[in-house]
């Protein structure tokens, strides 16, 4: 006899003794030991970051003074995302207040002590979130069109972190593998009973079945658009195959074809509250692409999770990021680790000293692609496909920066244009 077993992740609930049944969880799947979904959520291993698995230190715990626990993710040094109503879940509501919320970044937040332990400055929930929850009934209907997100500002950077990267011009496509990540309580799925034993980050993966890009909805205070991201929690028998073309449409999202049978590490959320990420590799970087915002039903087998898509916020998100926001900051000095740059010092100006070329000036918002000036070479683009080549402004040609560790220990500088090697100095 095979134990039908599930786990959950609770997201946006109190998590103190009397936890309500009724909240956003991470499911696995049976048969499976409950702390290999704690391992990949630590990328302990056999699960190590790679470009197989994402790195899961910027998913963090969002806790009140209250006991309502949320997920959300570092997506600058000091700056995180979640879902809106983890915060305010009702046009009725008191306006959350910075002071009453923590953010914890540890893979157990019980156990994490004050170095991981991160003030709220501010919060900044969506607007389109307010408005649709005062036009519409008590609980509004954001989540639906996919403007349940919300910003906290940290009063103090994170050092030692890769914030997760936003997305950028792709996105995932249905039938790719996601993961999704977060913390809170232990749940069977075949009963729905549950361990609230737990504070440890969850991790698990699935198939995206479905993706709205936008959805648009006139109304008389604001024109709202939202988009949307959703999976299904398929069981090992293939019967519970909730978004197969034979199911129909649920809510906002269209018929279209899903797979019946699970992947070895399938999960899924469910009905209530959330905040978590959903990870997804496009352009040869791990991105997230949408946040937990409601589910079908009670996180059993069946259940429909859907995102919303962070994509159709861009334009909202960017005026709250630092320059560079998904590099590491690595001390409180300032230095920072961008995962493919390399180690520099950047001032409120723009200038950057780095390790390597000296000065530079540059204040990316989105580390993807960089127009740099450097002070011979003129202005010069490079992102992190084409790094090291360096496309130049001047010459309308390409640089190869090359270390001649054999020679001289310096760079040097391949000209594309005029075929000529040169010391690089700056």
């Amino acid at each position: 006899m095979r134990i039908k077993d599930a786990i959950f992740l609770l997201i946006g609930i109190p998590f103190s003794f009397g936890i309500s049944e009724d909240g956003r969880r991470l499911g696995k799947l049976e048969g499976q030991d409950w702390d290999i979904h704690a391992a990949l959520g630590e990328n302990a291993y056999p699960y190590s970051s790679s470009t197989s698995i994402p790195d899961f230190s910027p998913v963090g715990a969002l806790v009140s003074e209250k006991g309502t626990l949320g997920t959300a993710t570092l997506i600058a040094p000091n700056l995180v995302i979640t879902a809106a109503h983890v915060l305010k879940n009702s046009f009725s509501t008191p306006t959350p207040r910075s002071e009453d919320w923590e953010f914890i970044l540890y893979p157990d937040f019980e156990s994490a002590n004050i170095d991981y332990r991160f003030k709220i400055d501010e919060i900044i929930i969506h607007p389109y979130w307010v408005a649709r929850q005062s036009k519409d009934n008590p609980l509004g209907d954001g989540d639906k069109i996919g403007v349940d997100l919300a910003l906290l500002k940290l009063k103090d950077s994170v050092s030692g972190v890769f914030p997760a990267r936003l997305p950028h011009q792709n996105s995932p496509s249905t039938g790719q593998k996601i993961f999704v990540s977060g913390f809170g309580n232990l749940v069977e799925g075949e009963n729905g009973e549950f361990n609230p034993d737990n504070s440890r980050r969850m991790a698990g993966i699935n198939i995206l079945d479905r993706v709205v890009k936008e959805i648009v909805v006139e109304g008389d205070i604001i024109s709202q658009s939202g988009g949307l991201l959703a999976l299904d929690f398929d069981s090992p028998e293939g019967n519970s195959n909730s978004l197969s073309n034979s199911e129909g449409a649920f809510e906002n999202l269209p018929v279209g074809t899903s797979g019946s049978f699970p992947l070895e590490l399938e999960v899924s959320t469910a009905s209530g509250d959330s905040g978590g990420p959903l990870f997804a590799r496009i352009d040869n970087q791990w991105r997230v692409f949408g946040t937990v915002s409601y589910g079908s039903s009670d996180s059993t087998y069946g259940d429909i999770t859907v995102f919303s898509r962070i994509f159709n916020h861009l334009d909202w998100i960017d005026p709250y990021l630092t320059p560079w926001p998904s590099s590491k900051m690595l001390n409180e000095s300032g230095w920072t680790e961008s995962d493919w740059f390399g180690v520099f010092l950047p001032f409120p100006s723009g200038w950057n000293y780095h390790v390597e070329y000296g000065w530079l000036w540059s204040k990316p918002f989105s580390e993807d692609s960089v127009w740099a000036y450097f002070n011979h070479l003129g202005w010069l683009w490079v992102s992190s496909s084409t790094f090291p080549f360096f496309y130049s402004d001047n010459t309308t040609n390409w640089l190869f920066f090359y270390k001649d560790n054999a020679e001289t220990g310096g760079w040097v500088i391949y000209d594309f244009a005029s075929t000529l090697w040169s010391d690089y100095t700056n």
